[in-house]
């Protein structure tokens, strides 16, 4: 019996033992090992969904509190209270810290000095400043009276004019006050009442007629007042009033004539186009024109008034 021996060719086994080719599209699968130690977790970005709340937020509690203190702002301290007195020692510091105030004070001559104003007036002219620190309505005689119960007592202290700065001249017969707008002269929220702004102003104007150092109370009301407002004129800021006279002295000589008769050819007892009247009384009188400004030079508030002359 034959054995046969197996002879495998040489392309059998190049085909067989043929090494492996790695397909070249083909990636390399890494395996990586996690490990809780080690890793490293990115910084979370802030959502614009989660900024977009947090700006209506604070937007509704801005909002909330601007509605509170307007419709129910917080109270205002009452005149003559300790709290007032504080309120009113700051305003008077504020005051005397303005540049309008240091310019005026360098024109003066003299401060509040043991001499009376008359005396002062007299013997020397230019700048003197009142003292009014209070109310330029006031004068020393008026501090223990009260007799403008508007100004001295619903418009008293921090809440309403709280403290003044108020400079006369004694050849030009003009005035230039600092006056403080408080927080109880509001109308509108945040701005100042007509009103007050108008009884500031004629008490400024009576405060010349009647001179640096007489009561207001002797002269009489003024004929006409006119205000022309400008501008807002917000509260608890402080402003600038100038007043002067316009025209000094309107006098009248004398009544008009009476008008001539449309049918002179009748008598005079039948003559209907005359007709028995008082005639006017003629009394002198003074034109005063004033203004309120802003610190900054603003024109708010422009008045004009018209008062009888004061008899000597």
């Amino acid at each position: 019996m034959s054995s046969t021996r197996f002879s495998p060719s040489l392309s059998l086994l190049r085909t067989t033992f043929r090494p492996y080719r790695r397909p070249a599209n083909r990636k390399p699968h890494i395996l990586r090992l996690s490990s809780t130690s080690s890793t490293t977790h990115k910084p979370r970005r802030i959502r614009p969904l989660y900024v977009w709340y947090g700006l209506v937020s604070g937007l509704g509690v801005l909002t909330g509190h601007a509605i509170r203190l307007f419709g129910s702002p917080l109270p205002l301290p009452v005149p003559g209270s300790r709290e007032d007195q504080l309120y009113l020692e700051t305003l008077a510091s504020d005051a005397d810290k303005l540049d309008v105030v240091k310019s005026m004070r360098a024109q003066v001559h003299n401060l509040h000095t043991e001499t009376r104003l008359q005396e002062l007036v007299e013997r020397r002219g230019g700048w003197i400043e009142l003292d009014h620190s209070g109310c330029i309505a006031q004068v020393a005689e008026d501090r223990d009276r009260n007799t403008r119960t508007i100004t001295q007592q619903a418009m008293a202290g921090s809440r309403g004019l709280g403290v003044q700065r108020a400079f006369w001249n004694s050849e030009t017969k003009e005035i230039v006050a600092v006056v403080w707008m408080g927080g109880a002269l509001s109308g509108w929220p945040g701005l100042a009442h007509g009103g007050a702004i108008a009884t500031i102003f004629e008490d400024a104007m009576s405060r010349m007629v009647a001179g640096p150092n007489m009561s207001i109370d002797t002269i009489s009301r003024p004929d006409t007042i006119s205000v022309t407002y400008a501008r807002p004129t917000l509260i608890l800021n402080f402003y600038v009033l100038r007043a002067s006279f316009s025209k000094p002295n309107l006098y009248q000589t004398a009544p008009p004539p009476d008008p001539e008769s449309a049918k002179p050819w009748l008598e005079a007892p039948k003559d209907f186009t005359k007709k028995e009247s008082a005639a006017p009384i003629w009394t002198p009188t003074v034109e005063i024109s004033a203004s309120l400004e802003s610190l900054e030079g603003e024109v708010c508030v422009r008045a004009k008034g018209i008062f009888p002359a004061r008899v000597a």
